[in-house]
């Protein structure tokens, strides 16, 4: 008699995600690790827009993108002119990170194994899921805060609930609205990424309604723009750089403000592979990423400085940054229906902003990761559950209880994300001419060009360390004594972003020169996994093969059966 199954291997046979068995490669693929067919990719411009309005400035933490830069020294001018400088540059860089996506359709986990190895790329993933989670629970306590003042508005008792949590770091009814904001996330985590496009556009005119009300309503209470724009030393009660410390606050809020987004430009990839064809993403970032942070950044501002005008005893505890506690400023001094109405209503827009980073920007991302690394057992959406969970376990309110611990947190991405991406694309325009060979990234095995030395590519670890290595004494200044200038550690960090990119990059560059890498710039001679379609074709997508620089050619009219990509360089 033959003995039982165990239990436990009937149960993993029944968590295993459905693997696609129509494409032949050796490692295992299931429906959200494949390249992208057509049928699949429903982002066209404008919904790119939606997504990078919602996800990339009109929330909470673009409200108060001018906040940390005040607190360098700057005044209200120069800081926007830092973000103007950094946000344009960060719209050049987010098309050239989304450009693997939107042409081959793969996630940024696949890509990574081009660069990094077919077992190398699980270092830039450990990063890249560290940060999904911590952007995760930060962004959840952001809405919860939303919550807290809709729930105020609705009930003003909700407040009695003050018993002290966390040794202070929180009140019971903080504790409450996290719980009840992360119970409203997870249906929304049910749907594929690709069903957010109305979503995306809905939030994204609710919320820029209400902010450009709240400036409205804001100056004309305020009579003008408020004390902080005329006077923001004596407000902020931040001493007012000048000189050659001017200059290098300059500097550190243009590597600031790159900083708080670079783990978004990062992951371009992940959202450009639903791009209907590849310019469908360039409006959006080249457009409205500069230009919606300017937006709401300089009206953060103005809303920040009328309201010291407005309510100067509330500023005594410190400005009104976070414009959930300007609603609830303006929800206590104002106590009329009317207000707790269009505060509750603004409280709902900011917590519709929050549910596109929790869910789109962060679970999603997230769980294109899990999903890449054990494509066995998740998929977008588990990871994106599995994600979720563990915000009770990051505890946001601590990370965020000191404004300065959670700076040097933000900091820090510029230390090892501007070398990884220094590596990301000398390797893929310069050295590959924008070319993948899509079969070799789904290969573990010796046979792919991606193995290289036992599955690592050692020319982007050393690239990487190269890069990060001179940064870290910065990095420990700014944690142990951030008020001291350590000789140029200091000045290094606050270039670390483009130092990093530059570096490590160039030492990319040499190694490969020294060492070439092999067959760089070969394709697959079919389209294995069926994701240049005939739409690919009537809407001008390119599909890769016709001249010999790896850039590609429109398929004429006997190749729209049976789509085949010629070999680059043959």
């Amino acid at each position: 008699m033959a003995s039982k199954t165990p239990l436990m291997s009937r149960l993993l046979r029944r968590l295993e995600v459905n693997r696609d068995t129509d494409v032949q490669v050796d490692t295992y693929v299931n429906k959200d690790t494949r390249p992208l067919p057509p049928s699949r990719r429903p982002y066209g411009p404008w919904h790119f827009v939606g997504l990078w309005m919602v996800t990339g400035s009109f929330n909470v933490g673009g409200w108060t993108t001018g906040s940390s830069l005040i607190s360098l020294g700057l005044n209200v001018w120069q800081a926007m002119l830092a973000i103007i400088i950094a946000h344009t540059f960060v719209g050049f860089v987010c098309v050239a990170g989304g450009h693997p996506g939107a042409k081959w359709h793969i996630g940024f986990p696949i890509w990574m194994k081009q660069n990094w190895g077919t077992w190398g790329y699980l270092f830039p993933m450990a990063i890249r899921v560290f940060l999904s989670f911590v952007w995760t629970a930060t962004n959840t306590w952001y809405g919860c805060q939303c919550l807290k003042v809709l729930l105020t508005c609705i009930w003003p008792s909700f407040l009695n609930l003050d018993g002290d949590l966390a040794n202070g770091a929180m009140k019971v009814y903080d504790m409450v609205s996290f719980v009840l904001y992360f119970l409203l996330c997870l249906p929304l985590v049910w749907f594929s990424p690709e069903n957010y496009k109305k979503p995306f556009m809905i939030a994204s005119i609710t919320v820029a309604t209400t902010i450009f009300v709240l400036l409205i309503w804001s100056t004309v209470r305020a009579n003008g723009g408020g004390a902080l724009l005329n006077n923001p030393s004596g407000v902020s009660g931040v001493e007012p750089a000048t000189g050659r410390a001017l200059g290098w606050a300059f500097v550190s809020a243009i590597t600031a403000n790159i900083g708080s987004i670079a783990t978004h430009m990062w992951s371009q990839s992940d959202y450009t592979r639903y791009a209907r064809k590849p310019g469908d993403q360039v409006l959006a970032q080249l457009i409205m990423v500069p230009l919606g942070t300017i937006v709401v950044a300089c009206i953060g501002i103005i809303c920040t400085s009328c309201a010291t005008t407005i309510y100067p005893q509330e500023a005594e505890n410190g400005l009104l940054w976070n414009p959930y506690d300007f609603l609830d400023a303006v929800r206590r001094n104002e106590d009329t229906r009317g207000a707790r109405a269009g505060v509750a209503f603004a409280s709902i827009a900011f917590m519709l902003a929050q549910f596109g980073m929790v869910v789109a920007s962060n679970l999603v991302v997230a769980g294109i990761d899990l999903a890449a690394l054990l494509p066995r057992w998740f998929t977008v959406r588990r990871g994106g559950y599995f994600t979720i969970a563990f915000v009770f376990i990051l505890q946001p309110w601590s990370l965020l209880n000191s404004a300065t611990n959670f700076l040097t947190v933000v900091g820090s991405f510029n230390i090892f994300l501007g070398p990884l991406m220094g590596v990301m694309f000398s390797d893929y325009f310069l050295l590959r001419k924008k070319t993948m060979k899509l079969t070799a990234m789904y290969s573990s095995t010796p046979a792919s060009i991606y193995w290289y030395t036992g599955g690592w590519n050692w020319r982007a670890a050393v690239a990487w360390v190269l890069g990060t290595s001179y940064l870290i004494p910065g990095l420990a200044q700014r944690a142990m004594a951030s008020g001291e200038v350590w000789a140029g550690w200091t000045r290094l960090y606050q270039l670390a972003w483009f130092l990093g990119f530059v570096v490590s990059g160039v030492v990319y560059l040499g190694l490969d020169w020294w060492s070439p890498m092999p067959g760089k710039t070969e394709v697959d001679e079919h389209d294995v996994f069926g994701t240049f379609g005939e739409r690919d074709m009537l809407e001008g997508v390119d599909v890769p093969g016709k001249s010999g620089d790896g850039d590609v050619g429109e398929l004429g009219e006997k190749d729209r059966v049976g789509i085949e990509e010629k070999r680059v360089g043959e």
